[in-house]
């Protein structure tokens, strides 16, 4: 529009020129000259209108891509709808899924259930050289052994319910009914239950946990299988760890130290089978069951380095950050009286132990070592006292970002010779390869017997077998491990 007004002005000043130059004469110059004012004004007007006709597409196109958003929002919102509307005619307002792991969840947060499992396929193949002198030695003494074996079958299911402050946690499956060697029932394979407890977390640091778990001594116990450094946890732990209970454990956690206090049934890793020799089952126990006039753990730990879930497995794969982790731990316990196992009867027997470890991860490479004191006392009229005393150490590198070469160095035993002596030494080397982390990975070890395994120290769930000869005894193994 400000460029017709000027134009029309031109116009007019153009015709009052023709008009007073026509009293001169000059008609045809005076045409000329409006001809070709009129020719400069219609290319004048060409240019406005091809300026408006741009200036209304654009408004038109902004308001077509407005016009465009709120239709996209309305329909969202009627998915939305929909989708509430259809979930509460179900009446179950649940969500599942993976996140590492199966999970079924309510929508509000309250409930949350993980569903995982573990399969691990063993091969162990065993050679020991010289006929083991024993109480009872074999009449057909074959030098080697060796099979397959599924030492754990586990189905997991864990969570929390009425909000995050409730915890819970099963561990069932197949595998060995005994398989810390405390009962004559050592290689018998049975559906079994391994941890299942409850935990209120009464505030961000302290919790209390009920039901059955591993008891909080040695730390090689309190990390789960699947996640152990070597394919099986080490002779001494599944003879002087504490293994499985029941009652009642309290920690209290804070960003650099952990404390655990458990009130529990005890344990008897140390005095069923090679002192009393009878066959008190494993957990689950019936609450009347002869075990412990009363039994207390505690274990302290603090993290120097790192964070605590990192500490869940003892490998440290390249990438991870660097952990130091110090623990120190105690536990003591009276047996209650029974007579009735012998003419001359049992004394209240005293069982008292400590531990102190530690384990470094060095964002590719890791080690652990641990010490182990225990002393039984009164547990026998034949042997008033009995100490055991060991040593672990074991450290992993990596040579590859899936393959890991480690190697484990354990020795102790009782102090009395007619348990064997402490004369038990092994040295295992092996290697892990990581197909997909600590869910899918494949293991192979061998272990030399420097000393000699008594019928006390040895489990056959980690391939080792009674031998009496110093240095004669080899054990191959290969897991295929898969989680999830």
């Amino acid at each position: 529009m400000q460029w017709i007004a000027p134009t029309l002005a031109m116009l007019i000043v153009a015709v009052d020129c023709a008009v007073a130059c026509a009293d001169s004469g000059d008609i045809q110059s005076q045409l000329n000259a409006l001809h070709l004012a009129l020719d400069e004004a219609e290319v004048t007007n060409a240019t406005v209108r091809e300026e408006l006709d741009e200036v209304r597409a654009l408004r038109s196109e902004n308001w077509l891509t407005n016009q465009r958003a709120a239709s996209i929002t309305e329909l969202v919102q009627d998915v939305l709808a929909d989708s509430e509307t259809r979930l509460n005619l179900q009446g179950n307002r649940t969500m599942f899924g993976w996140s590492d792991g199966f999970y079924l969840a309510s929508a509000d947060g309250r409930f949350r259930l993980n569903i995982g499992g573990l399969m691990q396929t063993r091969f162990i193949a065993g050679w020991v050289g010289i006929r083991p002198q024993g109480p009872q030695p074999p009449p057909d003494f074959d030098q080697w052994r060796y099979g397959f074996e599924l030492p754990r079958i586990q189905m997991t299911f864990d969570g929390h319910a009425f909000g995050n402050g409730l915890e819970y946690y099963l561990e069932t499956g197949w595998g060995r009914y005994d398989p810390n060697g405390l009962t004559a029932d050592i290689t018998l394979m049975t559906f079994r239950m391994w941890e299942a407890w409850v935990k209120f977390r009464l505030t961000s640091d302290f919790a209390i946990k009920a039901g059955q778990f591993e008891l909080p001594f040695t730390r090689e116990s309190l990390v789960r299988a699947q996640y152990q450094l070597a394919i099986e946890r080490s002779l001494v732990d599944h003879r002087m760890g504490l293994g499985l209970t029941h009652g009642l454990e309290m920690v209290w956690a804070s960003d650099d130290s952990r404390f655990m206090l458990a009130i529990t049934n005890g344990s008897g890793a140390l005095f069923h089978s090679p002192i009393w020799i009878v066959p008190d089952p494993v957990p689950p126990t019936a609450a009347l069951n002869r075990d412990t006039l009363y039994s207390v753990t505690m274990r302290h730990e603090w993290k120097l380095l790192g964070d605590w879930n990192q500490f869940n497995q003892f490998t440290s794969p390249p990438g991870s950050e660097r952990g130091v982790l110090v623990g120190i731990a105690g536990h003591r316990q009276n047996t209650e009286r029974d007579s009735s196992i012998s003419v001359s009867g049992f004394p209240d027997g005293v069982f008292w132990g400590v531990t102190a470890d530690i384990s470094m991860q060095f964002d590719g490479a890791s080690a652990y070592a641990s010490v182990i004191y225990e002393r039984v006392t009164d547990f026998s009229p034949a042997f008033s006292r009995l100490n055991w005393l060991a040593f672990i150490a074991q450290g992993s590198t990596y040579v590859t970002n899936q393959t890991e070469l480690y190697a484990r160095w354990e020795t102790g035993g009782p102090d009395e010779e007619v348990f064997g002596g402490d004369e038990m030494m092994i040295v295992t080397v092996g290697f892990n390869h990581y197909i997909d982390g600590q869910d899918l990975k494949f293991s192979a070890d061998i272990g030399f017997s420097i000393g000699d395994v008594s019928l006390v120290m040895l489990n056959s769930q980690t391939g080792w077998q009674f031998d009496s000869h110093k240095g004669d005894q080899v054990v191959v193994r290969t897991q295929l491990q898969m989680k999830f």
